[in-house]
């Protein structure tokens, strides 16, 4: 085919005009824009606004959100210390012999290896925690106590500072024996900087921990050291009996007699005496020991040779005429631990160079501590131990006349001071150390959700593990991944509170979007009309829609970037300057995404409805210049055949499959992975559809309700009457555009109450489930490894010292006992069934003291049956005293009856005769009394084994034991209660401390209080390690203390302190429960904070919506706004048109939104109270409710106000011309 050049000139031109025709259509389109913001800034201002402030403020809490993982650290640092992983030892035989040390230290240079090569570890320091007693001998201050007890960290503060650990704390360096003290404990000292204190370590504590002992003895510990070091070798040699062989005193003094002058001949002679050791040494090497011990007894050799024999010698003759009696070598070797126990016993000065108000992370909070750096630790622990050795042997030489004093005659003070001081030279103490803290790498990456960091905590251990071998001697912790996991149910809950606050104002702000755009084309129909006659496609409208919405939403996006930059900067600065944590200042990615998606895709989604309205007007319809919108009737004809599938039905149809697919497959996906962040979202998506469907439903109201308000602002406003008609008219007419108002308005107000009521319900069933938990004004527990408990004798002396001090401090205190089930040899397990047998369920019995319920705190007792045996004294609140009718005996049923404990003469029932005609007694054989338990008990175990207390039932521990159930309750404060059937499998009872003895000694078979009729020397020997002074021989793991008055914070802090002085060790917990429910409460300010700026944006936007609203209504009436005028209304008559139709507006859809609000908020409370089982209480926002309706009362007068003001200073003509 031939080709023509005219032809494909023609086509190049065409290619050229069609070219030049788009750059003309675009030039034309962005004129026509400019010019159109320059006619009608008010839109552009609006629409550019709303980008600014719901991008700005969405992406600055998006990314604050990624930050919010440091704040959830700093909060864990600070309940239980800023080390990410603790590395503790622990015995070789708890893992395996394959490390045969017998050290219970972690040998630093060894493991620091293993950390180094380890992927994810920063870097790791030493410390030593011991317990011990703080002393303040000033005697010129008074003081609240002479001692205070406290915790001694010894630590290496370079290597610390230098890794980061402790870094909130102060950094100032500690030289020779300068420490740093909890402000607390000096108040309690009555001290201050400066001065000067005495440390005394509590030895038998750190012996436990080092043996691994729950209780230990100094002088026990140290007499096993010399039978495994030195009894061992000698017992070889002199057989295994020679420790308990007696040497009489005479023998001894005519021995050293001996001894001395063969030392003096020895001395005198060079040769000889080195002839002599020789003689020693093969006699040594020709015993059948191992070549350690040989190396141990020629060390010593050498040490003795080495000194004056005749000095020794005559040493030895002084401890020899100084015994009153015979003496073993067991002994003395106890008279030698007795020296060491005492001299162990000592204290040094300390120079208190820093108060420290708050450990800040440097080490668990709720404890008193005293820092101490490492560098000149080992002097200062050693010239004390000398110190007190060298009092305590001279106190013993003149002092006591016993074997220990004949000892002390024994020891060369000067030489052994000399040795210890030589041999302790080359001690580095960082070299072997009681912990290892380390911290790790990119923590704000590891700290993100819980899954995070188990893999990671996972991970780092298994690569150490993998190195050094499972059976090597540590164990790893992770207290501060235990205590941030803690704080994800808060940060999930956040995360919901914002999604569902993000969906709102999107919703907000995509109706105020349209709302501008379809303003804009039901304004610019003629327009629109012109353009398409000219020639303008209609492709070409829908661009010119989308750049006129993208022309405010572009430097609406720009602008919300660089403020959110600006703003999220100083976030970022007020984070890392809080938490000392370092990530950096960018917006997060997650931020940056948020704020380009809703800044392009709100105007886009909002110009949807705009487009297809200015593309479904007719040519004629665009050109009448006349047509007014409300005006309009539109008629399809659609055959049903043709119409297809319904855009509602649809919707519909998705919808119930959604909400199917969530509650057959999501939910129960929830539950069995036990994913809360899914279970929370599921529930926040249906709380916002069910806002919506609320919404839908009470809308019908709407009209009916405006009218009402409407008529009782007339009836106020008696002099506008007149206006009725013309205002129910223009309700009417505007129904469509207002309904998009009052539907925003009220989906926000009911959004922020409902938000404002579950924060402030939320704090309080917090603080709540605290003082339910814990039950007293201070709370002491003690952990469940520690089977020793509290030193009851000593905090009972001491609280009713301070009762007599102040006898308005304390109201009362009361103990509880060791729950049965955690007793040391006893069955884990209680069986709780009826007389027959049937059914069983599991229960865990625990004693109280009568004065329990006196003591806690009341209204959380929630007490359901009891037993009419039984007259109940009332309690303070009006509830019965339930705990009374445990120590009343009343109708108690009690047998008396005969144990044969070996069943020998239940066998022997031919001699019965016999032993009855002689008067005896059956051997092995005793009487007993079975004795009825008196038991509170959950009301749930009603509903799973029928049990009330009209109900006989029985308790299997070993045996059966009768029951007398005298009072059920919902819940009691202190134990596992409640009303649903679920407790019985977890369940606790509450019993009398005679009752729990004597289900004890049953057990045992023995008295618990005279041990010596145990059977099992296991038990005995744990009886034997319990505090003295026990109330019916019962260790206790809990005190309860309830406060007379209102105290001050400083009172409190004080008054713990005080107790503290008492613990144990640091397995004693204190809990402060009002300053922990303060804590609790504080948490949720900047929540609260946060719901305000969300009301606040939610009003402004609301305001810019009814503002466009009425914007709208006023220009669609125009003609009808100056007929009125023509007629005889005036300027003022016709804006309080506008106003009482904006405040009936508002006030229906306030009253609406509130209701909703309410409903969903008492809800809320409903499921939580649900979980809690504590009283119905509504916690109404009043204050963010007031906030709330009053700014939405002002935009709506102040909005119709400025609609009405461009019009009404017009002219009549004007109005009437539509020349607006």
């Amino acid at each position: 085919m031939l080709h023509s050049p005219l032809i494909e000139d023609h086509d190049e031109r065409q290619q050229v005009l069609i070219k030049h025709s788009k750059t003309k259509t675009i030039w034309i389109i962005v004129r026509y824009i400019l010019s159109d913001i320059v006619k009608r800034p008010r839109s552009f201002k609006i629409g550019l606004f709303t980008i600014y402030l719901v991008v700005t403020f969405l992406a600055l809490l998006e990314s604050a959100i990624q930050l919010s993982p440091l704040i959830f650290i700093q909060l864990a640092e600070t309940q239980s210390g800023d080390s990410d992983l603790v590395f503790a030892p622990v015995s070789s035989i708890n893992k395996s012999m394959t490390y045969e040390s017998t050290s219970t230290f972690i040998n630093t240079t060894e493991i620091n290896e293993y950390f180094n090569s380890t992927q994810g570890i920063f870097g790791s320091s030493p410390r030593w925690l011991l317990t011990g007693n703080l002393i303040n001998n000033n005697t010129h201050v008074q003081k609240i106590n002479q001692k205070l007890r406290t915790f001694v960290l010894i630590l290496n503060q370079t290597q610390e500072i230098s890794i980061g650990l402790g870094r909130r704390s102060t950094q100032n360096y500690m030289n020779a024996n300068q420490v740093q003290v909890s402000a607390s404990t000096l108040r309690g000292l009555n001290a201050s900087v400066g001065d000067v204190l005495q440390v005394n370590i509590d030895v038998d504590e750190l012996i436990s921990l080092l043996d691994g002992n729950t209780q230990s003895d100094s002088e026990l510990y140290f007499y096993q050291f010399i039978n495994t070091t030195i009894n061992k070798p000698l017992r070889n040699i002199f057989g295994d009996d020679f420790e308990n062989i007696k040497i009489q005193r005479e023998e001894i003094q005519t021995r050293t007699e001996e001894i001395v002058f063969i030392a003096d001949q020895l001395e005198a002679n060079e040769e000889m005496k080195n002839q002599s050791k020789e003689i020693v040494e093969d006699f040594i090497q020709a015993q059948n020991i191992t070549e350690n011990e040989k190396k141990l007894f020629l060390q010593f050799i050498d040490f003795e040779y080495s000194r004056n024999l005749s000095e020794d010698a005559r040493t030895l003759q002084r401890f020899a005429y100084k015994l009153n009696e015979s003496v073993t070598v067991f002994e003395i070797e106890l008279a030698i631990s007795s020296l060491v126990a005492q001299s162990v016993n000592f204290t040094f000065d300390v120079v208190v160079i820093e108060s420290i108000e708050s450990p800040k992370g440097k080490w668990q909070d709720g404890f008193n501590a005293l820092l101490m750096d490492q560098s000149n630790a080992t002097n200062i622990l050693v010239e004390g131990f000398l110190s007190k050795f060298e009092e305590v042997v001279i106190d013993q030489r003149l002092n006591d006349n016993t074997t220990i004093g004949a000892v002390a005659e024994l020891i060369p003070i000067d030489f052994f001071k000399s040795f210890i001081q030589n041999n302790t030279q080359d001690i580095y103490l960082p070299d072997y150390s009681l912990s290892q803290n380390l911290v790790l790498k990119n923590r704000l990456n590891i700290y993100q959700d819980k899954d995070t960091i188990k893999s990671n905590i996972i991970d780092i251990t298994n690569q150490f593990f993998k190195k050094t071998g499972f059976n090597y001697p540590v164990q790893a912790t992770s207290t501060l991944a235990t205590a941030v996991s803690n704080y994800f149910i808060m940060k999930n809950f956040i995360d919901n509170l914002i999604a569902a606050a993000t969906m709102i104002l999107l919703m907000l702000s995509i109706l105020l979007i349209y709302s501008l755009m379809i303003g804009d084309v039901e304004e610019k129909t003629y327009e629109f009309g012109m353009l398409r006659a000219l020639g303008f496609r209609k492709s070409w409208l829908i661009i010119l829609l989308l750049l006129q919405a993208l022309t405010f939403a572009i430097p609406g996006l720009l602008l919300a970037l660089i403020t959110c930059y600006i703003l999220n900067s100083l976030v970022c600065m007020l984070i890392f300057e809080t938490t000392d944590l370092v990530s950096n200042y960018v917006i997060a990615n997650q931020a940056i995404y948020l704020a380009v998606s809703l800044g392009i895709l709100i105007p886009i989604i909002s110009n949807i409805f705009p487009i297809q309205r200015a593309l479904s007007k007719t040519l004629r319809d665009s050109l009448d210049l006349y047509h007014r919108t409300i005006q309009e009737v539109m008629v399809n004809v659609v055959k049903l055949e043709k119409m297809g599938i319904s855009l509602n039905q649809t919707f519909c149809s998705l919808l119930l499959v959604a909400i199917g697919f969530v509650s057959y497959y999501l939910i129960p996906m929830a539950f069995i992975f036990n994913n809360i962040t899914l279970g929370l979202n599921i529930i926040n998506i249906i709380f916002i559809i069910m806002i919506i469907g609320f919404m839908l439903l009470v809308n019908l109201l709407q009209a009916p309700l405006e009218r009402a308000i409407l008529n009782s602002i007339l009836w106020i406003c008696k002099f506008d009457r007149n206006l009725k008609q013309i205002i129910f008219k223009n309700l009417k007419g505007h129904a469509n555009r207002n309904w998009k108002t009052t539907f925003m308005y009220s989906l926000a107000l009911s959004f922020i109450l409902f938000a404002g009521a579950s924060l402030t319900l939320n704090s309080k069933v917090i603080g709540d489930a605290l003082q339910s938990t814990l039950g007293g004004d201070v709370t002491v527990l003690v952990l469940p490894t520690d089977k020793i408990g509290l030193d009851e004798y000593q905090i009972r002396q001491h609280l009713e010292r301070e009762k007599l001090q102040d006898s308005t401090l304390i109201q009362s205190y009361s103990f509880n006992a060791l729950i049965l089930t955690n007793f040391p040899f006893c069955s884990r397990v209680q069986w709780f069934t009826t007389m027959a047998t049937f059914p069983w369920a599991k229960i865990r019995l625990g004693g109280v003291e009568p004065n329990y319920l006196e003591t806690i705190m009341q209204e959380y007792y929630l007490p359901d049956d009891f037993d009419d045996q039984v007259s109940y004294p009332q309690l303070k609140s009006g509830k019965k005293d339930g705990v009374y009718g445990l120590y009343n005996r009343s109708g108690n049923l009690d047998i008396e009856s005969e144990d044969d404990v070996f069943k020998i003469v239940s066998t022997m029932s031919i001699r019965d005769s016999y032993y009855k005609d002689l008067n005896l007694t059956r051997p092995q054989s005793k009487d007993e009394i079975d004795r009825e338990i008196n038991v509170i008990i959950p009301k749930g175990y009603k509903y799973e084994i029928s049990v009330d207390v009209n109900t006989p039932s029985l308790i299997y521990w070993y045996g059966y034991y009768r029951i007398n159930v005298r009072h059920t309750a919902s819940k009691v404060p202190g134990f596992q209660f409640s009303s649903y059937r679920q407790i019985a499998q977890f369940g606790q009872g509450i019993i009398s401390m005679p009752d729990q003895l004597y289900m004890l000694n049953t057990y045992f078979r023995g008295d618990i209080q005279n041990i010596s009729s145990i059977i099992q020397p296991n038990v005995r020997e744990y009886l034997s390690s319990l505090p003295k002074g026990l109330s019916y021989g019962l260790p206790k793991t809990s005190l309860r203390i309830k406060f007379g008055r209102k105290i001050s914070q400083q009172e409190r802090v004080d008054f713990c302190n005080r107790l503290r002085n008492y613990f144990r060790n640091d397995q004693t917990l204190l809990f402060d429960v009002q300053t922990l429910k303060q804590e609790a409460e504080n948490a949720f300010f900047y929540i609260q904070i946060l719901n305000i700026v969300v009301a606040v944006i939610a009003l402004t936007l609301s305001f810019f919506l009814i503002l466009i609203s009425f914007v709208g209504n006023v220009k669609d009436n125009s003609w009808e706004f100056g007929v009125l005028r023509a007629i005889g209304l005036n300027k003022n008559q016709l804006t309080r048109i506008y106003v009482y139709e904006a405040i009936s507006l508002i006030t229906a859809s306030g009253i609406l939104g509130t209701f909703i609000g309410i409903s969903l908020a008492i809800l809320l409370t409903l499921q939580i109270l649900m979980f809690v089982e504590l009283p119905f209480v509504l916690m109404f926002p009043t204050a963010t409710f007031l906030i709330t309706c009053l700014g939405g009362f002002v935009t709506a007068v102040f909005a119709s106000y400025l609609a009405v003001l461009d019009m009404k200073d017009k002219s009549i003509s004007v109005i009437l011309k539509g020349l607006l």
